[in-house]
This record gives C-alpha cells, structure tokens and sequence, in this order.
C-alpha cells in the first residue's frame, strides 16, 4: 500500500539551516522545496544544499524533494542534478503538473516511481485522473496557484469544493492519496483545524504544512481514533478468518469499500 502522510511540512532548499529542525517537528514528512520558497538567484545553492543534506541524511528520515516544474530550466537542471548526484528522497514533488505526461517525464529521466504531483491549474484539473494514475504518491492540490489562477478566494471553503472533489475523486480511483493545500494563516490554529476536518471529510489523505506550529493540529485531525482503529483491525481480522469466503462483522456483510476504508485506516494509524 502507498505511504500515507498525515502532514507534509514544507522547508525552503535556500535555509538549509531549517532541515533538521523540520525534521524535529514530528511531521510525517518534510518536503525540501526547490520551487516557490527559493528566490531564481539561489535555485542552485539551494539545490547544493538541498542534495548534499539528502545525502547524508539517517536512513530513517523521511524526507521528500519539490523540484522546479519539468517544463522549466531550472526544473530540468534539478533532474540533471539528481541523476549526477543519485541521491534518491523519498518522494520527488513534480510542481505544475499539466498532464500525465509531465510525470512521465521526470520518473523516466529519473528512474523513479516515487513521485508525487501538483495540480495548480485549470488544465491539470481537466487531467486530474491521469495525473493521478502516474503519481504513486499521490497528489497534493495546489490550492493557491489555482485559486489566483480563478480569481477565487481560497479562504473560503466553498470555493474550492470543485476542485477537491475532482483530485479527491481522482485519487480515490487511482488508489493513491490526495493531499490539501496549506493553510496561511499560520495564526489561526481554530480555522487550520475546522478547514483541515472539512478535506478530511472530503476523502484527502493529509496536509501540507507551511509552519512547525501547523503540524500536531493537522497530524491530529488525519489521526484514527482508538475506537477506529480497534473497528479497522476486527474487519481485517474477519476478512482474514473468512479465508477468501463472505465477510460478516458485527453481523453486517463487509464488502470491498468497507475493507478498503479500514485499511486506510490503519495505513494512516
């Protein structure tokens, strides 16, 4: 099953200084970013930076890599320097993701199957579900660009209740998982929870975050309760004991949606 990440805390490529305080935090996963937190003039320090602390990072750190957008230079230069380097996170974030094609491109270029897309835009929406099918990590929506991109007020719940339910919907049949975009307001920890329980209850999977302080609301939220989790484990228990037959729990048939629900259930547990 593919990994699931409760919370994703975003570091920029150019503060290297921050990695291993990110790290710290307890995020299910950091993710070094070489794209909008890097200012063009320190795109190549920051992808030095970036490699050189990948390298040498304890094999239990996990760590992902949010390249330049393939379609760009400099997101050509950080492919040419991943494969030169053969450094390999544990994910690579393909930013701007416009079709399946673009995810194509970078795991062919770089060997790789673990790559997890963007969808920002109008046009990867309209391709939502191929770029779901290539992304084996999942899909983070990229709420901000795509809500500049409508003239849309992304603080308002509502107005992106379109595109979550295609990338949630996407996802769920690619059998990979969907990810929101940050919440801003790093301030507002009541909003950061109530809007992080409304994509919850749309079918995402977890959370980027933009601030250490983000990540225990939104790792808590995307947290199964033990009433959960003991429920999830008895239906795979029965399944188990069923021995391939009809699955009867709490004298009710469990069906594959069922199964599937509780085994997401555990994954993020």
């Amino acid at each position: 099953m593919t990994a699931i990440f409760r919370s994703l805390l975003f570091v920029p490529g150019a503060r290297p200084d921050r990695f291993d305080k990110a790290v710290a935090t307890g995020a299910d996963t950091i993710i070094i970013d070489l794209e909008d937190a890097v200012l063009p003039e320190q795109k190549s320090t920051a992808r030095e930076a970036a490699l050189e602390w990948l390298a040498n990072a304890p094999s239990s750190t996990r760590a992902g890599l949010r390249i330049n957008s393939p379609r760009t230079a400099d997101g050509c230069a950080d492919i040419a320097e991943l494969v030169v380097s053969g450094v390999t996170p544990d994910f690579i974030m393909v930013p701007k993701a416009e079709t399946g094609t673009d995810i194509e491109i970078v795991s062919e270029a770089l060997g790789s199957k673990k790559l997890m897309a963007v969808i920002e835009s109008g046009r990867g929406l309209s391709h939502a579900m191929d770029i779901a099918t290539k992304s084996t990590m999942g899909v983070l929506f990229g709420g901000a660009d795509f809500s500049a991109s409508l003239g849309a007020d992304l603080s308002d719940p509502s107005a992106m209740n379109y595109a979550r339910g295609v990338i949630a919907s996407a996802c769920g049949s690619a059998g990979v998982p969907a990810y929101d975009v940050p919440f801003l307001d790093v301030a507002d920890e009541d909003g950061l929870r109530d809007t992080t329980s409304r994509v919850k209850a749309f079918g995402f999977s977890g959370r980027a975050c933009i601030h250490p302080k983000q990540v225990e609301v939104v790792k808590t939220v995307f947290t199964p309760t033990e009433q959960e989790v003991a429920e999830a484990e008895a239906i795979i228990e029965a399944l188990k004991a069923s021995q391939g037959g009809a699955v009867l729990h709490r004298g009710k048939l469990v069906d594959r949606p069922i199964i599937l629900a509780a085994q997401r259930v555990l994954a993020s547990a």
